[in-house]
Protein backbone atom coordinates (compact mmCIF):
# COMPACT_ATOMS: atom_id res chain seq x y z
CA UNK A 1 0.00 0.00 0.00
CA UNK A 2 1.41 3.38 -1.01
CA UNK A 3 2.17 5.62 2.00
CA UNK A 4 -0.11 8.62 2.25
CA UNK A 5 2.86 10.99 2.19
CA UNK A 6 3.56 9.90 -1.42
CA UNK A 7 0.23 10.97 -2.86
CA UNK A 8 0.44 12.03 -6.47
CA UNK A 9 0.43 15.74 -7.28
CA UNK A 10 -0.52 15.61 -10.96
CA UNK A 11 -3.89 14.25 -12.01
CA UNK A 12 -3.77 10.54 -12.61
CA UNK A 13 -5.36 9.05 -15.72
CA UNK A 14 -7.27 6.82 -13.31
CA UNK A 15 -9.07 9.82 -11.81
CA UNK A 16 -11.65 12.15 -13.29
CA UNK A 17 -11.20 15.89 -12.81
CA UNK A 18 -13.94 15.73 -10.17
CA UNK A 19 -12.10 13.02 -8.22
CA UNK A 20 -8.80 14.86 -8.58
CA UNK A 21 -10.42 18.03 -7.21
CA UNK A 22 -11.65 16.12 -4.16
CA UNK A 23 -8.09 14.82 -3.58
CA UNK A 24 -6.71 18.37 -3.70
CA UNK A 25 -9.38 19.66 -1.32
CA UNK A 26 -8.61 16.81 1.09
CA UNK A 27 -4.93 17.81 0.95
CA UNK A 28 -5.94 21.42 1.58
CA UNK A 29 -7.88 20.45 4.69
CA UNK A 30 -4.93 18.42 6.03
CA UNK A 31 -2.51 21.27 5.40
CA UNK A 32 -4.77 23.84 7.12
CA UNK A 33 -5.00 21.53 10.15
CA UNK A 34 -1.24 20.99 10.19
CA UNK A 35 -0.42 24.70 9.91
CA UNK A 36 -2.89 25.55 12.67
CA UNK A 37 -1.27 23.06 15.06
CA UNK A 38 2.27 24.23 14.28
CA UNK A 39 1.31 27.86 14.82
CA UNK A 40 -0.34 26.96 18.13
CA UNK A 41 2.73 25.09 19.36
CA UNK A 42 5.00 27.99 18.40
CA UNK A 43 2.64 30.40 20.18
CA UNK A 44 2.61 28.36 23.40
CA UNK A 45 6.42 28.17 23.31
CA UNK A 46 6.67 31.96 23.71
CA UNK A 47 7.34 33.31 27.19
CA UNK A 48 4.56 35.13 29.03
CA UNK A 49 7.03 37.17 31.12
CA UNK A 50 8.52 39.03 28.13
CA UNK A 51 6.36 41.79 26.64
CA UNK A 52 7.53 41.35 23.05
CA UNK A 53 7.01 37.57 23.22
CA UNK A 54 3.48 38.11 24.56
CA UNK A 55 2.65 40.29 21.54
CA UNK A 56 4.02 37.71 19.13
CA UNK A 57 2.08 35.01 20.93
CA UNK A 58 -1.21 36.87 20.48
CA UNK A 59 -0.48 37.29 16.77
CA UNK A 60 0.23 33.58 16.30
CA UNK A 61 -2.92 32.59 18.21
CA UNK A 62 -4.91 35.01 16.05
CA UNK A 63 -3.56 33.43 12.86
CA UNK A 64 -4.26 29.92 14.20
CA UNK A 65 -7.91 30.88 14.82
CA UNK A 66 -8.17 32.13 11.26
CA UNK A 67 -6.70 28.83 10.01
CA UNK A 68 -9.59 27.11 11.82
CA UNK A 69 -11.95 29.15 9.65
CA UNK A 70 -10.02 28.03 6.57
CA UNK A 71 -10.36 24.38 7.64
CA UNK A 72 -14.14 24.70 8.07
CA UNK A 73 -14.57 26.52 4.75
CA UNK A 74 -12.77 23.70 2.92
CA UNK A 75 -15.21 21.27 4.58
CA UNK A 76 -18.10 23.36 3.22
CA UNK A 77 -16.74 23.14 -0.33
CA UNK A 78 -16.29 19.39 0.05
CA UNK A 79 -19.94 19.23 1.12
CA UNK A 80 -20.98 21.29 -1.92
CA UNK A 81 -19.24 18.74 -4.15
CA UNK A 82 -20.64 15.77 -2.24
CA UNK A 83 -17.15 14.83 -1.03
CA UNK A 84 -16.15 13.28 2.30
CA UNK A 85 -15.34 15.33 5.39
CA UNK A 86 -11.65 15.51 6.26
CA UNK A 87 -10.16 16.94 9.45
CA UNK A 88 -7.26 14.48 9.46
CA UNK A 89 -3.59 15.30 9.17
CA UNK A 90 -0.49 13.14 9.05
CA UNK A 91 1.23 12.71 12.41
CA UNK A 92 4.68 14.19 12.64
CA UNK A 93 7.09 14.07 10.95
CA UNK A 94 5.71 13.86 7.41
CA UNK A 95 6.01 15.34 3.96
CA UNK A 96 2.99 15.59 1.65
CA UNK A 97 2.66 17.09 -1.83
CA UNK A 98 1.83 20.79 -1.51
CA UNK A 99 2.88 20.69 2.16
CA UNK A 100 4.84 23.92 2.61
CA UNK A 101 7.55 22.31 4.75
CA UNK A 102 7.89 19.07 6.73
CA UNK A 103 5.55 19.09 9.71
CA UNK A 104 7.42 19.74 12.94
CA UNK A 105 6.31 20.93 16.36
CA UNK A 106 9.00 23.36 17.52
CA UNK A 107 9.56 26.55 19.45
CA UNK A 108 9.47 29.86 17.62
CA UNK A 109 12.88 30.59 16.08
CA UNK A 110 14.11 32.60 13.14
CA UNK A 111 14.22 29.40 11.08
CA UNK A 112 10.74 28.15 11.93
CA UNK A 113 9.33 31.66 11.44
CA UNK A 114 10.97 31.83 7.99
CA UNK A 115 9.12 28.60 7.12
CA UNK A 116 5.82 30.14 8.21
CA UNK A 117 6.57 33.27 6.17
CA UNK A 118 7.43 31.26 3.09
CA UNK A 119 4.34 29.07 3.44
CA UNK A 120 2.06 32.12 3.44
CA UNK A 121 4.16 34.18 1.01
CA UNK A 122 2.43 35.58 -2.09
CA UNK A 123 3.37 33.60 -5.18
CA UNK A 124 5.54 35.73 -7.48
CA UNK A 125 7.04 37.93 -4.77
CA UNK A 126 10.50 37.12 -6.08
CA UNK A 127 9.61 38.87 -9.35
CA UNK A 128 9.08 42.21 -7.59
CA UNK A 129 12.42 44.09 -7.86
CA UNK A 130 11.70 46.03 -4.67
CA UNK A 131 11.12 42.86 -2.63
CA UNK A 132 13.50 40.35 -4.21
CA UNK A 133 15.97 40.66 -1.31
CA UNK A 134 13.12 40.06 1.19
CA UNK A 135 12.13 36.91 -0.69
CA UNK A 136 15.71 35.61 -0.95
CA UNK A 137 16.45 36.07 2.78
CA UNK A 138 13.28 34.28 3.88
CA UNK A 139 13.74 31.41 1.45
CA UNK A 140 17.38 30.94 2.46
CA UNK A 141 16.47 30.84 6.17
CA UNK A 142 13.55 28.47 5.55
CA UNK A 143 15.57 26.01 3.46
CA UNK A 144 18.45 26.07 5.94
CA UNK A 145 16.04 25.35 8.79
CA UNK A 146 14.39 22.45 6.95
CA UNK A 147 17.78 20.90 6.09
CA UNK A 148 18.71 20.95 9.77
CA UNK A 149 15.66 18.84 10.68
CA UNK A 150 17.08 15.61 9.26
CA UNK A 151 19.23 14.38 6.42
CA UNK A 152 16.40 12.37 4.84
CA UNK A 153 13.94 15.26 4.81
CA UNK A 154 13.89 17.32 1.62
CA UNK A 155 14.90 20.97 1.88
CA UNK A 156 12.24 22.17 -0.54
CA UNK A 157 9.77 24.72 0.78
CA UNK A 158 6.55 25.69 -0.96
CA UNK A 159 3.73 28.22 -0.89
CA UNK A 160 0.30 27.19 0.38
CA UNK A 161 -1.12 29.35 -2.38
CA UNK A 162 0.13 26.95 -5.05
CA UNK A 163 -2.45 24.40 -3.95
CA UNK A 164 -5.35 26.84 -3.84
CA UNK A 165 -4.38 28.29 -7.22
CA UNK A 166 -4.66 24.82 -8.73
CA UNK A 167 -7.95 24.11 -6.95
CA UNK A 168 -9.54 27.40 -8.06
CA UNK A 169 -8.33 26.92 -11.62
CA UNK A 170 -9.98 23.49 -11.82
CA UNK A 171 -13.12 24.59 -9.99
CA UNK A 172 -13.56 27.55 -12.35
CA UNK A 173 -13.47 25.38 -15.48
CA UNK A 174 -17.00 24.08 -16.36
CA UNK A 175 -15.52 21.63 -18.85
CA UNK A 176 -13.52 19.93 -16.09
CA UNK A 177 -16.13 20.29 -13.32
CA UNK A 178 -19.63 20.29 -14.92
CA UNK A 179 -22.59 21.80 -13.07
CA UNK A 180 -23.96 18.36 -12.18
CA UNK A 181 -20.97 17.88 -9.79
CA UNK A 182 -22.46 20.43 -7.39
CA UNK A 183 -25.09 19.19 -4.93
CA UNK A 184 -27.61 21.04 -2.76
CA UNK A 185 -25.65 20.73 0.48
CA UNK A 186 -26.17 24.11 2.12
CA UNK A 187 -27.73 22.43 5.17
CA UNK A 188 -24.62 20.29 5.56
CA UNK A 189 -22.22 23.22 5.86
CA UNK A 190 -20.80 25.19 8.74
CA UNK A 191 -21.63 28.88 9.08
CA UNK A 192 -20.03 31.90 10.71
CA UNK A 193 -23.09 32.07 13.00
CA UNK A 194 -22.14 28.63 14.36
CA UNK A 195 -18.41 29.12 14.73
CA UNK A 196 -17.69 32.85 14.56
CA UNK A 197 -18.34 33.56 18.24
CA UNK A 198 -16.87 36.99 19.09
CA UNK A 199 -14.74 37.15 15.96
CA UNK A 200 -16.28 39.68 13.62
CA UNK A 201 -16.48 39.26 9.90
CA UNK A 202 -14.48 42.43 9.25
CA UNK A 203 -11.00 43.55 10.30
CA UNK A 204 -10.65 44.86 13.84
CA UNK A 205 -10.33 48.63 14.31
CA UNK A 206 -6.74 49.84 14.35
CA UNK A 207 -5.14 50.88 17.63
CA UNK A 208 -2.24 53.22 18.19
CA UNK A 209 0.36 50.55 18.96
CA UNK A 210 0.65 46.72 18.91
CA UNK A 211 1.12 46.85 22.70
CA UNK A 212 -2.25 48.56 23.21
CA UNK A 213 -3.87 46.08 20.81
CA UNK A 214 -2.54 43.12 22.82
CA UNK A 215 -3.70 44.61 26.12
CA UNK A 216 -7.19 45.58 24.95
CA UNK A 217 -7.82 42.54 22.78
CA UNK A 218 -8.77 44.75 19.84
CA UNK A 219 -6.53 42.73 17.54
CA UNK A 220 -9.15 40.12 16.76
CA UNK A 221 -9.15 37.21 14.38
CA UNK A 222 -11.19 37.74 11.23
CA UNK A 223 -12.83 34.39 10.56
CA UNK A 224 -13.93 33.58 7.04
CA UNK A 225 -16.35 30.64 7.33
CA UNK A 226 -18.32 30.75 4.13
CA UNK A 227 -21.20 28.57 2.99
CA UNK A 228 -21.14 27.80 -0.72
CA UNK A 229 -24.15 26.76 -2.79
CA UNK A 230 -22.77 27.60 -6.24
CA UNK A 231 -19.54 27.35 -8.16
CA UNK A 232 -19.04 31.12 -7.89
CA UNK A 233 -19.51 31.11 -4.11
CA UNK A 234 -17.00 28.28 -3.73
CA UNK A 235 -14.41 30.18 -5.78
CA UNK A 236 -15.10 33.34 -3.81
CA UNK A 237 -14.60 31.49 -0.51
CA UNK A 238 -11.28 30.00 -1.63
CA UNK A 239 -10.12 33.35 -2.99
CA UNK A 240 -10.79 34.97 0.39
CA UNK A 241 -8.79 32.25 2.16
CA UNK A 242 -5.90 32.80 -0.25
CA UNK A 243 -6.03 36.57 0.18
CA UNK A 244 -6.11 36.33 3.98
CA UNK A 245 -3.06 34.08 3.91
CA UNK A 246 -0.97 35.63 1.19
CA UNK A 247 -2.38 39.05 0.42
CA UNK A 248 -3.56 40.84 -2.67
CA UNK A 249 -0.65 39.99 -4.99
CA UNK A 250 -1.56 36.33 -5.26
CA UNK A 251 -5.26 37.03 -5.76
CA UNK A 252 -4.66 39.41 -8.65
CA UNK A 253 -2.53 36.76 -10.34
CA UNK A 254 -5.07 34.05 -9.60
CA UNK A 255 -8.03 36.03 -10.93
CA UNK A 256 -6.38 36.78 -14.24
CA UNK A 257 -7.60 33.51 -15.76
CA UNK A 258 -11.03 32.33 -16.85
CA UNK A 259 -13.97 34.77 -17.12
CA UNK A 260 -15.73 33.13 -14.18
CA UNK A 261 -12.70 33.92 -11.99
CA UNK A 262 -12.50 37.54 -13.11
CA UNK A 263 -16.21 37.98 -12.43
CA UNK A 264 -15.75 36.91 -8.81
CA UNK A 265 -12.81 39.27 -8.12
CA UNK A 266 -14.83 42.42 -7.16
CA UNK A 267 -16.58 40.47 -4.38
CA UNK A 268 -13.41 39.28 -2.64
CA UNK A 269 -13.10 40.76 0.85
CA UNK A 270 -10.14 43.16 0.78
CA UNK A 271 -7.35 42.35 3.24
CA UNK A 272 -4.62 44.94 3.77
CA UNK A 273 -1.14 43.49 3.12
CA UNK A 274 -0.04 44.02 6.74
CA UNK A 275 -3.15 42.14 7.98
CA UNK A 276 -2.53 39.03 5.87
CA UNK A 277 -0.90 36.03 7.51
CA UNK A 278 2.26 36.71 5.54
CA UNK A 279 2.25 40.37 6.60
CA UNK A 280 1.91 39.47 10.28
CA UNK A 281 4.55 36.73 10.16
CA UNK A 282 6.96 38.95 8.25
CA UNK A 283 6.61 41.74 10.82
CA UNK A 284 7.63 39.30 13.60
CA UNK A 285 10.43 37.91 11.42
CA UNK A 286 11.92 41.37 10.91
CA UNK A 287 11.78 42.04 14.66
CA UNK A 288 13.31 38.70 15.58
CA UNK A 289 16.16 39.12 13.09
CA UNK A 290 17.38 42.12 15.09
CA UNK A 291 18.34 39.91 18.04
CA UNK A 292 21.41 37.72 18.28
CA UNK A 293 19.92 35.43 20.94
CA UNK A 294 16.49 34.38 19.67
CA UNK A 295 16.09 31.90 22.53
CA UNK A 296 15.42 34.68 25.04
CA UNK A 297 11.84 34.94 23.81
CA UNK A 298 10.73 31.31 24.17
CA UNK A 299 10.69 28.49 26.70
CA UNK A 300 12.98 25.52 26.07
CA UNK A 301 10.18 23.23 24.91
CA UNK A 302 11.00 19.94 23.14
CA UNK A 303 11.05 19.32 19.43
CA UNK A 304 8.16 16.98 18.50
CA UNK A 305 7.18 16.03 22.09
CA UNK A 306 5.61 12.66 22.75
CA UNK A 307 3.71 11.29 25.75
CA UNK A 308 4.48 7.72 24.64
CA UNK A 309 7.28 6.30 26.79
CA UNK A 310 7.33 2.80 25.25
CA UNK A 311 10.83 1.76 24.19
CA UNK A 312 9.36 -0.58 21.56
CA UNK A 313 7.37 2.06 19.66
CA UNK A 314 8.58 2.06 16.03
CA UNK A 315 9.86 5.33 14.62
CA UNK A 316 7.93 7.16 11.94
CA UNK A 317 8.33 5.43 8.59
CA UNK A 318 10.60 7.04 6.04
CA UNK A 319 12.12 9.76 8.20
CA UNK A 320 14.91 10.30 10.67
CA UNK A 321 13.30 13.23 12.44
CA UNK A 322 13.12 12.57 16.16
CA UNK A 323 10.41 12.65 18.78
CA UNK A 324 11.36 13.86 22.24
CA UNK A 325 9.81 11.75 24.95
CA UNK A 326 8.37 13.51 27.98
CA UNK A 327 10.04 11.52 30.75
CA UNK A 328 8.65 13.23 33.85
CA UNK A 329 5.78 11.07 35.10
CA UNK A 330 3.66 14.04 36.16
CA UNK A 331 4.31 15.95 32.93
CA UNK A 332 3.57 12.81 30.92
CA UNK A 333 0.18 12.56 32.59
CA UNK A 334 -0.54 16.15 31.67
CA UNK A 335 0.56 15.39 28.09
CA UNK A 336 -1.76 12.38 28.06
CA UNK A 337 -4.60 14.57 29.30
CA UNK A 338 -3.78 17.04 26.53
CA UNK A 339 -3.97 14.29 23.89
CA UNK A 340 -7.33 13.15 25.25
CA UNK A 341 -8.75 16.69 25.05
CA UNK A 342 -7.29 17.11 21.54
CA UNK A 343 -8.96 13.85 20.53
CA UNK A 344 -12.22 15.04 22.08
CA UNK A 345 -12.00 18.33 20.18
CA UNK A 346 -11.53 16.55 16.85
CA UNK A 347 -14.33 14.07 17.64
CA UNK A 348 -16.78 16.82 18.61
CA UNK A 349 -15.83 18.72 15.46
CA UNK A 350 -16.27 15.68 13.25
CA UNK A 351 -19.60 14.90 14.93
CA UNK A 352 -20.87 18.44 14.35
CA UNK A 353 -19.93 18.21 10.67
CA UNK A 354 -21.46 14.75 10.25
CA UNK A 355 -24.65 15.61 12.14
CA UNK A 356 -25.21 18.65 9.96
CA UNK A 357 -24.92 16.57 6.80
CA UNK A 358 -26.90 13.56 8.04
CA UNK A 359 -29.82 15.42 9.58
CA UNK A 360 -30.69 18.89 8.29
CA UNK A 361 -31.85 21.52 10.80
CA UNK A 362 -34.04 22.29 12.60
CA UNK A 363 -34.39 18.64 13.65
CA UNK A 364 -30.89 18.51 15.17
CA UNK A 365 -30.23 22.22 15.71
CA UNK A 366 -30.35 22.06 19.54
CA UNK A 367 -28.07 19.01 19.81
CA UNK A 368 -25.69 20.37 17.18
CA UNK A 369 -25.43 23.63 19.13
CA UNK A 370 -24.47 21.71 22.27
CA UNK A 371 -21.83 19.74 20.36
CA UNK A 372 -20.33 22.94 18.92
CA UNK A 373 -20.28 24.37 22.45
CA UNK A 374 -18.31 21.29 23.56
CA UNK A 375 -15.81 21.80 20.74
CA UNK A 376 -15.20 25.39 21.84
CA UNK A 377 -14.78 24.18 25.42
CA UNK A 378 -12.02 21.81 24.30
CA UNK A 379 -10.22 24.66 22.54
CA UNK A 380 -10.01 26.47 25.88
CA UNK A 381 -8.88 23.26 27.64
CA UNK A 382 -6.11 22.75 25.08
CA UNK A 383 -4.89 26.28 25.73
CA UNK A 384 -4.99 25.83 29.52
CA UNK A 385 -3.19 22.48 29.50
CA UNK A 386 -0.57 23.79 27.06
CA UNK A 387 0.25 26.60 29.49
CA UNK A 388 0.70 24.02 32.27
CA UNK A 389 2.94 21.81 30.12
CA UNK A 390 5.37 24.56 29.05
CA UNK A 391 5.94 25.26 32.76
CA UNK A 392 6.43 21.60 33.68
CA UNK A 393 9.70 19.64 33.75
CA UNK A 394 10.73 17.41 30.87
CA UNK A 395 12.55 14.89 33.08
CA UNK A 396 11.92 13.45 36.55
CA UNK A 397 15.36 14.31 37.88
CA UNK A 398 14.99 18.05 37.32
CA UNK A 399 15.03 20.24 40.40
CA UNK A 400 11.80 22.32 40.62
CA UNK A 401 13.90 25.45 41.06
CA UNK A 402 15.45 24.81 37.62
CA UNK A 403 12.20 25.96 36.01
CA UNK A 404 12.98 29.47 37.14
CA UNK A 405 15.50 29.44 34.31
CA UNK A 406 13.78 29.92 30.90
CA UNK A 407 16.45 27.72 29.31
CA UNK A 408 15.62 24.74 31.53
CA UNK A 409 14.14 21.81 29.51
CA UNK A 410 10.34 21.76 29.68
CA UNK A 411 7.49 19.64 28.43
CA UNK A 412 5.14 20.78 25.64
CA UNK A 413 1.73 19.95 24.14
CA UNK A 414 2.23 16.82 21.98
CA UNK A 415 -0.74 17.22 19.60
CA UNK A 416 -0.52 13.49 18.84
CA UNK A 417 -3.18 12.35 16.41
CA UNK A 418 -5.81 9.95 17.78
CA UNK A 419 -5.98 6.32 16.73
CA UNK A 420 -9.00 7.09 14.56
CA UNK A 421 -10.80 10.08 13.12
CA UNK A 422 -13.80 8.30 11.68
CA UNK A 423 -17.14 7.96 13.42
CA UNK A 424 -19.49 4.95 13.47
CA UNK A 425 -22.43 5.00 11.04
CA UNK A 426 -25.03 5.42 13.80
CA UNK A 427 -25.55 8.04 16.49
CA UNK A 428 -25.61 5.69 19.47
CA UNK A 429 -22.14 4.31 18.84
CA UNK A 430 -20.83 7.83 18.28
CA UNK A 431 -22.08 8.84 21.72
CA UNK A 432 -20.41 5.76 23.18
CA UNK A 433 -17.09 7.16 21.91
CA UNK A 434 -17.79 10.54 23.55
CA UNK A 435 -18.70 8.83 26.81
CA UNK A 436 -15.54 6.73 26.91
CA UNK A 437 -13.27 9.70 26.16
CA UNK A 438 -14.82 11.75 28.97
CA UNK A 439 -14.44 8.82 31.37
CA UNK A 440 -10.76 8.44 30.41
CA UNK A 441 -10.17 12.14 31.04
CA UNK A 442 -11.81 11.85 34.45
CA UNK A 443 -9.52 8.98 35.38
CA UNK A 444 -6.41 10.99 34.50
CA UNK A 445 -7.65 14.04 36.42
CA UNK A 446 -8.18 11.88 39.50
CA UNK A 447 -4.67 10.41 39.23
CA UNK A 448 -3.11 13.86 38.93
CA UNK A 449 -5.05 15.04 41.97
CA UNK A 450 -4.71 12.07 44.34
CA UNK A 451 -2.50 9.17 43.27
CA UNK A 452 -1.04 7.98 46.58
CA UNK A 453 0.75 5.10 44.86
CA UNK A 454 2.85 7.47 42.74
CA UNK A 455 3.16 10.61 44.83
CA UNK A 456 5.82 12.07 42.54
CA UNK A 457 3.24 12.09 39.72
CA UNK A 458 0.66 14.08 41.68
CA UNK A 459 0.08 17.71 40.81
CA UNK A 460 1.01 20.01 43.71
CA UNK A 461 0.85 23.49 42.18
CA UNK A 462 -2.27 25.25 43.54
CA UNK A 463 -3.36 26.86 40.26
CA UNK A 464 -2.98 23.61 38.33
CA UNK A 465 -4.90 21.67 41.02
CA UNK A 466 -7.72 24.22 40.88
CA UNK A 467 -7.94 23.78 37.12
CA UNK A 468 -7.98 19.98 37.46
CA UNK A 469 -10.74 20.15 40.07
CA UNK A 470 -12.85 22.38 37.81
CA UNK A 471 -12.20 20.14 34.80
CA UNK A 472 -13.13 17.06 36.81
CA UNK A 473 -16.41 18.63 37.90
CA UNK A 474 -17.19 19.69 34.32
CA UNK A 475 -16.39 16.18 33.07
CA UNK A 476 -18.71 14.61 35.63
CA UNK A 477 -21.56 16.80 34.34
CA UNK A 478 -20.61 16.08 30.73
CA UNK A 479 -20.56 12.34 31.40
CA UNK A 480 -24.09 12.44 32.81
CA UNK A 481 -25.22 14.42 29.76
CA UNK A 482 -23.54 12.03 27.31
CA UNK A 483 -25.06 9.04 29.08
CA UNK A 484 -28.53 10.60 28.93
CA UNK A 485 -28.20 11.20 25.17
CA UNK A 486 -26.83 7.68 24.70
CA UNK A 487 -29.72 6.12 26.66
CA UNK A 488 -32.23 8.22 24.74
CA UNK A 489 -31.06 6.72 21.45
CA UNK A 490 -32.04 3.18 22.33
Amino acid sequence: MQPRQERQIDKSRELSWYEHLLVLLQMGASIEHALMVQYLYAAYSLRDDVEQARRWRETLLLIAREEMGHLLTVQNILALLGGPINIDREDYPFDTPFQSFPFQLERLTRGSLACYCYAEMPVGLEKDPKRAAEYAAIRADAEKHVRQQGKNIGAEVKHVGELYHEIVGILGDPEKIPNHCFVDAAFGQMSWDDWGRSYRGEPAPKTTTPEVAAQTGSERATLFISKATTREQAILALAELSEQGEGLVAIEELMGGAPILRAVRPSVHKIEPEDSHYGRFHAIYEELCKYEDESEFSWNVPHNPSSDYSENRPSAQGTTASRIQIESRRSRRWAGLFNIRYRMLLTWLMHALMLTRRHPPPATAHLRGQIIHRAFGEMYNIKAISEVLVKSPLKDDQDPSDLQDPKSPRAGPPFQMPFRLTLPPNERDTWRIHREAIATSLELCEKLLSDKKHVCAMETRPAARNYLAALKEADEDALLWAKSVFDGLR
